[in-house]
């Protein structure tokens, strides 16, 4: 049990709102991980092709 935290959200019941809050929390879990898990990651989601739109997706949204 010492992998997991326990917390408690509260989550916006519209699903646009709440799948713009999760995609959120996504990129920031990601952008926690080091380089190398972050491309393993990606690639065991995305695939190599879908890996670099990703790299490309995530160079945009921190660029801003």
């Amino acid at each position: 049990m010492n992998d997991y935290k326990i917390s408690v959200e509260i989550e916006p019941a519209d699903a646009y709102r709440k799948a713009k809050s999760d995609m959120l929390k996504a990129i920031e879990s990601i952008r926690l991980l080091a380089p190398v898990q972050q491309q393993k990651l990606a690639e065991e989601l995305l695939g190599t092709v879908g890996f670099a739109n990703f790299c490309q997706l995530l160079d945009r949204y921190f660029r801003r």
